[in-house]
C-alpha cells in the first residue's frame, strides 16, 4: 500500500504554507535526528519518534513524572528547519474511547500511542485533542508554520501492543472491579476468598490477578494485607479495559415499559435487590444536575430476578427502548448500594461509555476523573 505524506512548512505570518507530497520510507541516515530520548521510554514511543525522524526532522521526547495508568505525560519536540515546535503529550500504548475522554488534554495536547485508527483519530479531534503520533508511522500535528498529516501506514515490523494482563482480562476484570470498589468503600483490600465471592471468579483467577498486581513495576499491591497503591492509575486502566470489552462481554438489551414512560419515572423507583442503576440515571439519583436520556440497569442474580424486573416494569423488548439492561459484572455487589446505584467506579465507566462530551463535567465533579 502506497502512503502519501503531506508536510507543510511556512512562516504563517507572511504567506500560505508551501506543500510537498512524497512517499514515506524509513531512511537509516535520519535516525541521528532523534534527540533527548528518555533512557526508559517505552518502545512504542521510540518507534513513533523514529518515524517522524525518518522524515528528516529533528524530533525529541522528554517524559514527565505524571502517570495515568500505563500512560505518561511528556513533551514532544519537532523541528523541521525552523524553530522547534513543542507539543504537550500523553503517551499510552492503548487509546480506547475511554482513554481519549479521560486523559487530561486540551487543543495543544497530542496523543502518542501504538496504533491510532482513523475512527479514533476522528474521536481525538471531536474530543478537542491537538493531534496524534503512532508507532506505525501515522501522525497528525499542527503548529505555527507546521502541518504534518500521515495516514494509512501499517507497519508490520512494529511490535504489537502487549496482551492484556490478568487484572484486565475477561475473567480478571470482575476481580479488579471488586477490589477497587471495596477499597474505595472500606479503605482496605478484601481477602482473596471475599474477592472470589463478590466477583464470581475462581480462587485461581483471583490469585493470578493479585499476583500480577503485586509483580507490576511499580507494584500496585504490597505487604501482607495487599495494601493498594496508585489506586487512581489502576482505576483508569480498569475503566479503559471495561470500556473496550463491555459491548461483547456484557452486552445490553433494550426494553420499553408499559409503566415507566420516561427516564424521570424511575428516579424514585425501587428495583429488585439484584438490580442497580447505572450511568445517567444513577448520576441523577445521586444528585447530579443531569436529565437522563435513557435508563441503564445492571442486573445480577438469576433468571427469577430477571423475570421479577420485567414484571415490575411490564417490559417489552424494543431495540429503540429507553430502558437498557446490562448483565452485572459482579456475582454479589462488593459494597452496599447508595440509593440502588452501582458502585461509583462503574457509574464513572458508564458515563464514559455514553461518549457524550456534554456530561464530562458532571462525571468529573460527581464521580472523579484525572481531568
Amino acid at each position: 500500500m502506497s502512503v502519501v505524506v503531506h508536510i507543510a512548512t511556512a512562516d504563517c505570518s507572511t504567506s500560505p504554507p508551501s506543500v510537498q507530497f512524497f512517499r514515506m520510507f524509513k531512511y537509516p541516515e535520519h535516525m541521528d535526528t532523534i534527540e533527548h530520548r528518555s533512557q526508559d521510554a517505552p518502545a512504542f514511543i521510540e518507534r513513533a519518534v523514529s518515524h517522524l525522524a525518518a522524515l528528516g526532522m529533528r524530533v525529541g521526547w522528554s517524559g514527565h513524572a505524571d502517570e495515568y495508568g500505563q500512560a505518561v505525560s511528556g513533551t514532544l519536540t519537532v523541528q523541521n528547519g525552523g524553530r522547534p515546535h513543542k507539543f504537550s503529550a500523553i503517551a499510552s500504548p492503548s487509546n480506547s474511547k475511554a482513554d481519549v475522554a479521560m486523559f487530561p488534554h486540551d487543543r495543544d495536547t497530542v496523543l502518542i500511542s501504538e496504533r491510532v485508527t482513523q475512527a479514533r483519530a476522528q474521536q481525538l479531534k471531536d474530543r478537542g485533542w491537538g493531534g496524534y503520533v503512532d508507532s506505525s508511522g501515522n501522525a497528525s500535528l499542527r503548529g505555527e508554520g507546521l502541518v504534518i498529516e500521515i495516514a494509512g501506514q501499517r507497519n508490520g515490523d512494529s511490535a504489537q501492543q502487549a496482551a492484556t494482563t490478568a487484572p484486565f482480562t475477561r475473567a480478571g476484570l470482575p476481580v479488579t472491579f471488586s477490589l477497587l470498589a471495596a477499597h474505595e468503600h472500606f479503605g482496605s483490600t478484601p481477602t482473596q476468598r471475599a474477592l472470589a465471592d463478590s466477583s464470581g471468579a475462581s480462587l485461581g483467577t483471583v490469585n493470578r490477578v493479585i499476583r500480577a498486581l503485586r509483580e507490576r513495576t511499580p507494584p500496585v499491591l504490597e505487604g501482607k494485607r495487599n495494601e493498594l497503591l496508585r489506586r487512581s492509575a489502576l482505576e483508569h486502566e480498569w475503566i479503559s479495559a471495561y470500556s473496550a470489552m463491555q459491548h461483547t462481554v456484557w452486552p445490553e438489551e433494550r426494553f420499553t415499559s408499559d409503566i415507566w414512560k420516561k427516564p424521570s419515572d424511575l428516579l424514585d423507583v425501587s428495583l429488585p435487590p439484584a438490580a442497580l442503576f447505572g450511568s445517567e440515571i444513577a448520576a441523577a439519583r445521586l444528585g447530579a444536575p443531569i436529565r437522563p436520556a435513557s435508563v441503564l440497569i445492571h442486573l445480577g442474580g438469576n433468571a427469577s430476578d430477571r423475570r421479577e424486573l420485567i414484571r415490575q416494569g411490564r417490559l417489552r423488548k424494543d431495540e429503540r427502548g429507553m430502558i437498557r439492561i446490562r448483565p452485572a459484572i459482579w456475582s454479589h455487589p462488593p459494597v452496599p448500594s447508595l440509593d440502588q446505584t452501582a458502585p461509583r467506579l462503574l457509574v464513572r465507566a458508564d458515563l464514559l461509555l455514553e461518549d457524550d462530551p456534554r456530561i464530562d463535567e458532571i462525571r468529573t465533579q460527581f464521580f472523579g476523573d484525572d481531568r
